[in-house]
């Protein structure tokens, strides 16, 4: 009975690919991923949600939203790394995953990060908070080099660690309401892609110092009215 217990617990907390390493006492992981694309979703005005809601209300309110973001990226080979109150951190490019689907004709990593981040943007953008108004994310989108690893021996967890973390972050914070931002890093592997619409700006990246950064949108894709966005 504790042995299926403690199975079902590594089965919420760790990828597939990391599980079995630790059911066989595995007790230190550690990997060097190499390039990997790392998105934040953030929901904006979260102390206000969380003032306007039941502690019931809003942990069945966050399930709902991060429950369809699971689906997502499993429908786009990507790897949810974890959730935090208002925060939800996606990962595309694991060596794991990415040899899994070798054999598959599959888009590059930075595509189906950015396809899932188009498909929650407009999943949150149809749905209101309990007093009609609309919710508001964020979106932050980097690529670079980062490593894995499991750390924790009671209740271990699968992290991701390094620069390219706090760089996607940063890229979060620096968003505007209901937008996708990226790195420059990450924009050179999509900026031939016809159907996209790319907005440059000078950005003041809290200790990066002054970068440039990307504002994306779908060519075909309409840009809300000012007048008709409403805050939390």
């Amino acid at each position: 009975k504790e042995f299926k217990k403690s199975k079902n617990i590594l089965n919420i907390l760790l990828p597939n690919f990391v599980r079995e390493r630790v059911r066989t006492g595995q007790r230190f992981i550690a990997e060097d991923q190499g390039v990997v694309t790392i998105i934040f979703i953030d929901i904006m005005d979260f102390d206000n949600i969380v003032s306007m809601h039941q502690p019931g209300e809003l942990i069945e309110f966050l399930d709902k939203i991060y429950n369809a973001f699971d689906q997502m990226c499993n429908l786009h080979n990507l790897q949810k790394i974890e959730t935090v109150g208002k925060s939800y951190m996606a990962c595309g490019g694991l060596k794991a995953i990415e040899k899994h689907f070798r054999n598959r004709s599959i888009k590059h990593h930075t595509i189906r990060i950015l396809n899932f981040a188009f498909e929650s943007l407009e999943y949150v953008k149809k749905r209101t908070l309990k007093n009609g108004d609309p919710i508001a994310v964020k979106i932050g989108i980097h690529t670079g080099k980062v490593i894995s690893g499991v750390v924790g021996q009671h209740k271990p967890q699968f992290s991701l660690v390094g620069d390219t973390v706090n760089r996607t972050s940063r890229m979060c914070s620096k968003c505007r309401p209901n937008m996708i931002h990226m790195t420059e890093d990450t924009q050179k592997y999509l900026k031939h892609l016809p159907d996209l619409k790319f907005e440059s700006q000078q950005t003041d990246a809290k200790g990066l110092g002054i970068i440039t950064t990307y504002f994306v949108t779908k060519r075909s894709a309409k840009r809300p009215k000012t007048g008709n966005m409403q805050s939390i």
